[in-house]
């Protein structure tokens, strides 16, 4: 078998001179990693604190890795690719390199709709409601083989709770590990007292929406993770946040994520696409202090 030195992959090389994955996989992890290190075909990058990048080191391929990288993503991404018929990007390897983790998952060629949207004809926006649309409630029925609704904890898949992170929790800080729903509803609802207690609000009778079952969630579904390919194929990207939560923190989140582009329409459209929870993405909002500048208390 043919050798290749990481270093002798120019980080700077045009595109269509990178290698394919079939060319490299025999790498090591830790060839891998070194490859990684070096590469400059790096995707935007939404969390400057928790330092997970995704960079494009094959012509078909790309590696995600990071300081705080679990298996809870490529475990999810496979999961939903075997459960629903949502496309996702394939898993090509999993890489442990002493406590370093990291993934190697299909490159998909297409624009974000973030990137296209202005360009979308009405017919082409009416589709992509009505596909993402579909895959939300494709996500809704999926359940962790061996595990039943009533067993399952909130929060990432894994084999016990792990840190929740986005919106509702500060995609930096995180919160939890939660080991059942009510350990869910009393962290909301200490953060319902913090911010009472220094910002003298929300007043009134307000409490955490305990009454949806937790179902599969993407957490982080804005247009710039939603790719339509060359073949108008619409995939979801980038499952870092996902996870088993009330089913209308789905709704909550696309509130804040960039969802602008609607224009007057937004909150019509993220309801039509995740159900009208307007009164529970209240109930996070109002306590949106407590939460992200004060999540240390």
């Amino acid at each position: 078998m043919a050798t290749v030195n990481p270093s002798s992959q120019a980080s700077n090389i045009p595109v269509e001179r990178l290698p394919s994955w079939a060319e490299i996989s025999f790498l090591s992890d830790e060839e891998l990693f070194a490859l990684y290190n070096i590469c400059e075909l790096r995707f935007p990058q939404p969390s400057f604190t928790r330092f997970t990048s995704v960079r494009r080191i094959a012509l078909d391929a790309v590696m995600k890795a990071g300081g705080f990288q679990s298996d809870s993503e490529p475990l999810t991404m496979s999961l939903v690719r075997e459960s629903t018929a949502i496309p996702v990007p394939a898993i090509r390897r999993f890489l442990n390199m002493g406590g370093r983790k990291g993934f190697i998952m299909d490159y998909i060629q297409g624009e974000t709709v973030s990137d296209i949207w202005s360009t979308l004809g009405l017919f082409q926006r009416a589709c992509l409601v009505w596909t993402v649309r579909r895959y939300v409630r494709q996500l809704r029925h999926v359940l962790v083989p061996g595990t039943t609704r009533s067993e399952q904890f909130p929060g990432p898949i894994g084999r016990e709770p792990q840190l929740c992170y986005g919106p509702m929790f500060s995609s930096d800080w995180g919160g939890g590990p939660f080991t059942s729903y009510d350990d869910l509803t009393s962290w909301f609802m200490h953060k319902l007292d913090v911010n009472r207690n220094v910002k003298k609000s929300p007043q009134g009778s307000i409490s955490f929406d305990s009454s949806f079952p937790l179902v599969l969630t993407h957490l982080d579904l804005s247009p710039r993770n939603v790719i339509i390919d060359d073949n108008s194929q619409i995939w979801l990207i980038d499952w870092e946040h996902a996870g088993f939560y009330p089913q209308w923190f789905e709704h909550t989140a696309m509130c804040n994520a960039g969802w602008e582009i609607f224009g007057r329409w937004e909150g019509l459209v993220i309801g039509f696409i995740a159900g009208w929870y307007e009164r529970q993405t209240s109930f996070v909002s109002q306590i949106g202090w407590a939460i992200h500048t004060g999540h240390l208390l």
